[in-house]
């Protein structure tokens, strides 16, 4: 089917981690050109949480191919960096840096009708304002969001 894979990559074997642990993600805001939605993900390990595709940079591709990978394989979507919006950082319960996230915003041009976790994901497009609302689990989501093409002006 197009050359894409038709399973997810799984393991953090080849993921990459700072000389201090914190793991490198990608995180994607994918956005239809056309609608201006952005399309979230369902969350596989929390019921009724709403996420952007985001997942390990792996050491065999750049940050951005890691958004594109992460894109299509969690939400079946392919498309084009358009923009570098920024990075943010998660921390542990005790306030240790975890993860060091890379965002990226993604021109949607394709949607595929099956996906590598298309049994465990639901995807959802979404107007700025219910997005920001779905988000609301993961506030750097938000943030990211709000630095996106689709932010209105009083957001940015």
């Amino acid at each position: 089917m197009n050359g894409l894979p038709t399973e997810a990559r799984t393991g953090r074997q080849h993921q990459r981690y700072t000389a201090e642990g914190i793991r490198q993600v990608a995180v994607a805001i994918p956005i239809d050109p056309e609608t201006k939605k952005v399309l979230i993900i369902s969350s596989s390990k929390y019921a009724n949480v709403w996420v952007l595709p985001k997942g390990g940079w792996e050491s065999d591709e750049t940050q951005e191919e890691a958004a594109k990978r992460e894109t299509y394989e969690e939400a079946g979507v392919v498309g084009d960096i358009t923009s570098f919006i920024g990075n943010d950082q998660d921390y542990t319960f005790d306030g240790k840096p975890k993860t060091y996230f890379w965002i990226y915003e993604i021109a949607v041009r394709e949607i595929m009708p099956t996906w590598p976790e298309d049994r465990v994901r639901k995807r959802r497009w979404c107007t700025f304002d219910e997005a920001i609302e779905a988000l609301t689990f993961k506030s750097f989501m938000q943030n990211a969001l709000r630095k996106s093409s689709i932010a209105p002006p009083s957001q940015v």
